[in-house]
């Protein structure tokens, strides 16, 4: 077979009624453009730039190599040039990439190759200018990785594929050049680390960005429930924003580590910055000032809203133990007249 032959619609075998495409029995799929812009929006939003280029390569090295294993087992081609000729001619096909080849030469008993070309209209680059705009690197991270895939296949030994220029960095087109790895200096280190990244790594640094994500929600978390020692024996806890019952729960955690902590006989929960809150979450401000009492802490309840009122009567809660005051300032006036009072009578 002649890589002149090659006739992707003839290849594929349709088959609407199993919703199947297949090429010489392996699973082909067909996807949007638009989507894979999303999938790759989400990688580099989720991932940063480093994690995401290394798997689009992997990416594109696992088709490679797969399309060559696949072509190579089911079709005999007239020379090794059809043979090597038939990974571009079927990006092109499938609509991935326009190849133009520009040099190529190759010896498979040495083990010796060299290629440069030229992609037009590539998908990848024409996604990620739509999306993050003109860089400064090189984009099309899955195509050098499927001619990575494809010629190291074709070789038998591994190569790399590198992208010299590049239209998501401004350049009128790509281009691209094929060597051994051991053939390459520094300039190919960017597509050495994205191919030498192993599932064990990217699992590894995933697991190590997820932590830092986890101590960033902490972090947020605390600045959202601060809980201040404003005087001796005396904490605050302003709640600003919206009160829900995942919140609830973070507010009543800290404000009992902090009684724990520091022994405090008084806190004052501030609600002066929170406008509404369900009859579900005002049930639970007072489950909070409940468990703060059970510590030894004397609560009081400061900067009350007219709506907070009413749901706290809609919901019949009994405010018998619970001292409600205007403000911060009165609610420390009355804190330090408790803790005069408990040291007279000690």
């Amino acid at each position: 077979m002649k890589v002149s032959d090659l006739d992707l619609g003839e290849m594929l075998s349709f088959k609407p009624d199993e919703g199947r495409v297949t090429l010489a029995g392996e699973r082909m799929l067909i996807f949007r453009q638009d989507s894979l812009g999303v999938l790759r929006r989400l990688l580099y939003d989720q991932l940063g730039e480093r994690l995401s280029r290394s798997i689009l390569t992997h990416f594109g090295h696992q088709c490679g190599s797969g399309d060559y294993a696949t072509l190579s087992a089911n079709y005999e081609w007239e020379t090794d040039l059809d043979e090597m000729g038939a990974g571009p001619a079927l990006h092109t096909w499938e609509g991935i990439v326009h190849v133009e080849p520009l040099h190529l030469e190759f010896d498979r008993k040495a083990g010796t190759f060299h290629m440069k070309g030229i992609w037009r209209n590539s998908y990848e680059a024409e996604i990620h200018r739509e999306l993050f705009g003109v860089g400064e690197s090189p984009v099309c991270h899955s195509l050098t990785g499927y001619a990575s895939g494809w010629c190291s296949g074709f070789i038998g030994r591994r190569v790399i594929a590198i992208e010299t220029k590049c239209v998501g960095k401004g350049d009128e087109h790509c281009e691209f050049e094929i060597r051994p790895v051991e053939d390459w200096n520094d300039e190919a280190d960017a597509w050495r680390e994205a191919l030498e990244t192993t599932d064990y790594s990217l699992s590894r640094e995933l697991e190590a960005k997820l932590a830092v994500i986890q101590e960033q929600e902490l972090a947020i978390s605390e600045l959202n429930t601060p809980v201040m020692e404003i005087w001796d024996d005396v904490l605050v806890l302003p709640i600003v924003g919206v009160v829900d019952t995942r919140r609830s729960m973070e507010i009543m955690n800290n404000l009992l580590l902090s009684i724990e902590q520091t022994q405090a006989r008084c806190v004052i929960i501030d609600v002066t910055g929170v406008e509404v809150v369900d009859t579900k979450t005002a049930d639970y401000l007072l489950k909070v000032m409940r468990a703060a009492n059970l510590l030894g802490s004397r609560c009081v309840l400061t900067g009350l809203s007219s709506a907070i009122a009413q749901t706290l009567v809609e919901i019949g809660a009994d405010l018998s133990e619970v001292r409600t005051l205007r403000n911060i300032k009165e609610g420390l006036k009355d804190c330090l007249k408790f803790l005069r009072a408990q040291t007279r009578a000690g």
